[in-house]
C-alpha cells in the first residue's frame, strides 16, 4: 500500500498505525464505526459482502473505504477470521469530548484464526487451537498447541515429519506458527484446508510468564512453549493468568489413530459431509456442557492404553448406570452449567461482561446440588469414590452481593450494581430518583408563580431541561428569572437558575453513577481472578463427570455392555456387536448384530462376501468396540472380552489425493505401507479390498504378499476383507488365517443379503447380482453372466500360481548355476591376478543377487 503525498492528519495517523500491522486488516475506530481503507477495504468488502465506498470522492485518486458498526463488529470479525485473515483492532484511547483536535488511537488487540475468542460464550464443543512447530534436532520437532479461549496447553515431541504430520492432522489447529527457516519443510502441510500458517521469528528476549505453567517440561521442551507465548505477546495478549500448566504427553502413551484411520472410521467427521454430524462422536455424545463435549472429543482422539485407568473409568460409568435417579438429577444440574473454561478465560482477558459473571454465578450455584448427588452415590456404592467439588461459597457471596440479579449485557451503561455496595453510588442514584420529583414539583411551583396553567418542564438530548410556554403567554410574561433558551413555531423555551442547578445535579449523577458502576464491575472482575486456578480445577472435574455420566446414559439407552479387559493381545470375544451410527440410522430392530472372536492361534481373518453385504460396517463396528472400551465407555454388544490395542490402522474405501497428485491405488499402497511399518503385535489392522486398484493378478499377488507378511512378521489382530476368493486357500498353509464371510442367499434369481458373518469362505462374490440390484441394463447383466461363465471355465485349466512360481524359481536357479560353473571352468587360474579374482567374485555375487 503506497502512501499518497498529501494526507489529512487523520489519514497520517492511519498510515502510522497501519505500518505496525501490515499483514492484518486494520479496524480503525471512527465514532460508532470501524473503518477500513485501501487494500483492507477492498478485501473486507468482498469477503463481508458490504458496500465499498470511497473517501474524498472528488479527488483524482479517491481512497477505497468500507466500514462496520462497532457494536456489531463480532460477526464481521468472525467471518474474516474464518476466511483466514488477521484483524488488528484500533480503538480511540481518549474521550473525544475531552480532547481538542485529533483523538489518540492505538491497536489494542490483534485477532488471528488461532487466537479468536468469542465475545458471546456459546455451547462450543470444539477447541480452537493455536499451534507452534519448533525444531529440536535435525529430525525431531516439538509441537505445542494452546486454546486461548479455554486456557488448555499441550506439548509433544515428534521423531519425524510423518509423525508430526499425523499429530497436526489429529489436533487440526486453525493456525500454526513456524520459524521462517522451516518454511520449505512444512510445505506439504499447507495442503491441509482451513489451517493458516504464520511465520514468526524465534524470540530474541525472554518472555515473562508464571513458571508453574511449565512444571512438567524439560529444559529442552520449555523453549517450544516460550516460542508460542512470544507470538501471543506480539499480538499484545499479555495476560497469561488463565493459562493452565502445559500438559506434556508422548504419542505412544495412548492408542495411536493416524489421520487415515480417523477419517476412514469417521470418528469425528463424516466421510460424506466432512462435518461432525454423522460421525461416531456425534452419535455417542450425550454430554450436557461444552466442557464435557470437548473432553469427550479429546478422549476419542487419544484412547487410553493403561488398563488401570480404563477400568477406573468403567467403574464410574457402572456406578452412574446403576444410580438412575442420581444420574438424572446430575444431568439436570449439568444443563444449568455454562462453559466455565471460556468464562474464566474471558474474565482473565478482560472481555467478560456482566452476563458472563452472572453465568459464572449461576453455574457455581449448581455445585452444592452436584455435591449432594455425589455424596449420595458414594454412600450407595463404596467401591467407587467420587471426589466432592469446591463449593465456592465465598465467591458466590461476593458476586451476589455486588451484581444485581439478571444484569444487562453492557458494563458501560449502568444499572448493574446492587444498592448498598457503594455510598457515593447510592447518593447519585438518590439524585436521579428524586430528580424527577424535583422537576415535577418545579413545574407545579412555576405554574403557581406565573399563573400559567399550561407551563411545562421538559427535556431533550440537544438542549437539556427547559420550561416551555406558548408564544402568546410568553409575550405577556414579565419575570426576570426566566432566560430565553429556544424559540419554536408556537412556543418559547426558557431556563432558570434553579432549573439549571437541578439539571446539573441530574446529568452529573447519571454520568458519574454510570462511570462508578463500571469501575465497581471491573473491580469485581479483578477479584474473581484470585479464584482462577480452583475454578479451572472445577471445570475439569465437571467435564469429567459430564462425560462419564453421558457414557452411562448412552449405555442405558442403547444397551451397551461393560467390557472385560483380557491380557492376551489377540484373544477377543465380542457377542452381538453393533455399529452405533448405522444402528441409529436404520433403527435398532433392523440392524443385524454380529459376533467376532479371535485367538492367539487364529487372529488373521479373511472376510469375503458380496458387495453391499456389510463387510465395511462389520470392520468398523469391531474397531469401535476397542476404541469405546479404551476411552472408558461401555461397548455396543451383549458381551465383550477385549485386549488393549496400541494402534489401529485402516484401509477402507477408495479415494485419491489430488493435492499431492496421487492416484487411488497410490494412496492405498502408501496407507498400507504405513500400517505394515508401524503396526506391532498389539495392533489392529483393518484392510478392505487391498489390491483392487490395479490389474487382477497384480492385486491378488499384492494381497497375498501382505497377508503373508502380517502372519509371518507382525502377527497382529487383522480383518482382511477381499473379493479375491483365491486368498481363502491360505488357511491351509498359514495357521493364523481364519476364513469368515457375510452370508447371502439366492432366492428365485434374486440375491438376498443376510448381513450375518459366518464361518468359512463365501462361495462367490455375487458381483453381477449386485450390479443387477443397482439397476444396470438387462443386456449388460446377461452378457456379463456369459463372460463370467467363460472365464470360470478357463480358470479350471490354469496352473496353480504358487506351483508355477516355484517351478520358475527352480528353472532360474538351475540356469544360473550352469552359467556360474561354465565361467569358473573357463578361468585360467595361473594368469589370474588378485584384482581380477576380486572383480570376478563381485560379478558372480551380482549375478546371484539379481536372479
Amino acid at each position: 500500500m503506497s502512501k499518497p503525498a498529501k494526507l489529512t492528519p487523520m489519514m497520517e495517523q492511519y498510515f502510522e498505525i497501519k505500518r505496525t500491522c501490515p499483514d492484518a486488516i486494520l479496524f480503525y475506530r471512527l465514532g460508532d464505526f470501524y473503518e477500513m481503507f485501501y487494500e483492507d477495504a477492498l478485501t473486507a468488502a468482498k469477503v463481508l459482502e458490504i458496500t465499498l465506498t470511497s473517501r474524498n470522492k472528488n479527488d483524482d485518486n479517491p481512497i477505497p473505504m468500507c466500514g462496520v458498526p462497532y457494536h456489531a463488529a463480532n460477526d464481521y470479525i468472525k467471518k474474516l477470521i474464518d476466511a483466514g485473515y488477521k484483524i488488528a483492532i484500533c480503538e480511540q484511547l481518549e474521550d473525544p469530548k475531552s480532547v481538542k483536535g485529533m483523538v489518540k488511537r492505538g491497536i489494542v488487540r490483534t485477532i488471528t484464526p488461532g487466537t479468536y475468542v468469542d465475545d458471546q460464550v456459546g455451547d462450543r464443543k470444539e477447541n480452537n487451537f493455536l499451534a507452534a512447530i519448533y525444531p529440536l534436532t535435525d529430525n525431531d520437532f516439538g509441537l505445542c498447541y494452546i486454546d486461548i479461549a479455554t486456557g488448555e496447553s499441550y506439548l509433544t515431541c515428534c521423531g519425524d515429519t510423518e509423525m508430526l504430520w499425523n499429530e497436526i492432522q489429529s489436533v487440526h489447529p486453525s493456525e500454526i506458527i513456524i520459524p521462517t527457516f522451516l518454511k520449505e519443510m512444512i510445505y506439504q502441510f499447507k495442503t491441509v484446508e482451513s489451517i493458516t500458517f504464520t511465520e514468526h521469528a524465534l524470540p530474541e528476549s525472554k518472555i515473562v510468564y508464571p513458571t508453574s505453567l511449565i512444571e512438567e517440561l524439560t529444559s529442552n521442551e520449555a523453549p517450544i512453549y516460550e516460542y508460542l507465548l512470544s507470538y501471543l505477546n506480539r499480538l499484545q495478549m499479555e495476560s497469561f493468568a488463565h493459562l493452565k500448566p502445559v500438559q506434556r504427553y508422548a504419542i505412544d502413551q495412548a492408542m495411536q489413530l493416524n489421520h487415515y484411520t480417523n477419517i476412514q472410521l469417521e470418528l469425528t467427521r463424516s466421510l460424506r459431509t466432512h462435518k461432525r454430524k454423522g460421525s461416531l462422536l456425534s452419535y455417542i455424545d450425550q454430554t450436557q456442557t461444552a466442557m464435557g463435549g470437548r473432553l469427550l472429543a479429546r478422549w476419542l482422539d487419544k484412547p487410553l492404553i493403561n488398563q488401570q485407568k480404563i477400568e477406573a473409568r468403567h467403574k464410574k460409568v457402572a456406578a452412574f448406570l446403576s444410580a438412575y435417579f442420581e444420574r438424572m438429577d446430575l444431568v439436570n444440574s449439568l444443563k444449568n452449567i455454562y462453559d466455565l473454561e471460556r468464562l474464566i478465560s474471558k474474565i482473565s482477558l478482560g472481555y467478560a461482561n456482566p452476563k458472563d459473571i452472572d453465568h459464572l454465578y449461576q453455574s457455581l450455584c449448581e455445585v452444592r446440588t452436584i455435591n449432594q448427588i455425589l455424596d449420595s452415590m458414594n454412600q450407595f456404592d463404596s467401591s467407587v469414590s467420587f471426589q466432592l467439588l469446591n463449593d465456592f461459597s465465598e465467591l458466590i457471596n461476593l458476586i451476589s452481593s455486588v451484581l444485581i440479579d439478571n444484569p444487562p449485557l453492557s458494563s458501560s451503561e449502568g444499572n448493574l450494581i446492587r444498592s448498598g455496595v457503594h455510598e457515593t453510588l447510592d447518593q447519585y442514584r438518590d439524585a436521579l430518583e428524586h430528580g424527577e420529583d424535583w422537576l415535577a414539583q418545579l413545574q407545579v411551583d412555576e405554574r403557581e408563580r406565573t399563573g400559567l396553567k399550561t407551563l411545562k418542564v421538559g427535556f431533550n438530548k440537544v438542549f437539556g431541561y427547559y420550561i416551555e410556554i406558548s408564544r402568546v403567554q410568553a409575550a405577556e410574561l414579565d419575570d426576570p428569572r426566566y432566560i430565553r433558551k429556544q424559540t419554536l413555531a408556537n412556543s418559547e423555551r426558557f431556563f432558570t437558575d434553579e432549573l439549571k442547578e437541578i439539571e446539573q445535579t441530574i446529568l452529573n449523577a447519571k454520568e458519574k453513577s454510570t462511570a462508578l458502576e463500571y469501575q465497581l464491575f471491573v473491580e469485581l472482575r479483578e477479584q474473581i481472578l484470585n479464584y482462577i486456578e480452583p475454578l479451572q480445577q472445577l471445570a475439569m472435574q465437571v467435564a469429567e463427570l459430564d462425560v462419564l455420566s453421558a457414557f452411562a446414559s448412552l449405555a442405558d439407552q442403547e444397551d451397551y455392555v461393560q467390557p472385560q479387559i483380557v491380557s492376551q493381545p489377540k484373544d477377543v470375544e465380542i457377542i452381538q456387536s453393533r455399529h452405533p451410527v448405522v444402528e441409529k440410522l436404520i433403527k435398532k430392530t433392523n440392524f443385524v448384530p454380529n459376533d467376532f472372536s479371535s485367538t492367539s492361534e487364529n487372529y488373521l481373518h479373511i472376510l469375503t462376501g458380496p458387495n453391499m453385504s456389510g463387510k465395511s460396517t462389520y470392520m468398523r463396528q469391531i474397531a469401535y468396540c476397542f476404541i469405546l472400551c479404551q476411552i472408558g465407555s461401555f461397548v455396543p454388544a451383549t458381551s465383550a472380552k477385549l485386549p488393549i490395542i496400541d494402534k489401529i490402522f485402516t484401509r477402507i474405501g477408495s479415494a485419491d489425493d489430488t493435492t499431492l497428485g496421487q492416484s487411488t491405488f497410490m494412496v492405498e499402497m502408501m496407507e498400507t505401507q504405513v500400517a505394515l511399518k508401524e503396526a506391532t503385535a498389539n495392533s489392529l489392522l483393518l484392510f478392505d479390498e487391498l489390491g483392487r486398484g490395479t490389474a487382477t493378478y497384480d492385486g491378488m499377488a499384492l494381497a497375498e504378499g501382505i497377508i503373508r507378511y502380517i502372519a509371518q512378521e507382525i502377527q497382529c489382530l487383522t480383518i482382511f476383507s477381499t473379493h479375491y476368493h483365491e486368498l481363502t486357500r491360505l488357511d491351509s498353509d498359514l495357521p493364523a488365517v481364519r476364513n469368515i464371510h457375510v452370508g447371502s442367499e439366492e432366492l428365485n434369481g434374486e440375491l438376498v443379503f443376510l448381513h450375518k458373518v459366518l464361518e468359512g469362505p463365501s462361495d462367490r462374490s455375487y458381483g453381477i447380482h449386485v450390479a443387477q440390484i443397482a439397476g444396470l441394463p438387462k443386456q449388460v447383466i446377461r452378457q456379463s453372466a456369459e463372460i463370467l461363465e467363460a472365464l470360470e471355465s478357463q480358470a479350471k485349466y490354469l496352473p496353480n500360481v504358487r506351483e508355477t512360481i516355484q517351478e520358475k524359481k527352480e528353472i532360474q536357479t538351475t540356469a544360473l548355476s550352469s552359467e556360474i560353473i561354465n565361467k569358473i571352468k573357463a578361468l585360467d587360474v595361473n594368469q589370474l591376478t588378485p584384482v581380477d579374482a576380486l572383480n570376478l567374485l563381485v560379478e558372480l555375487q551380482r549375478d546371484v543377487n539379481e536372479s
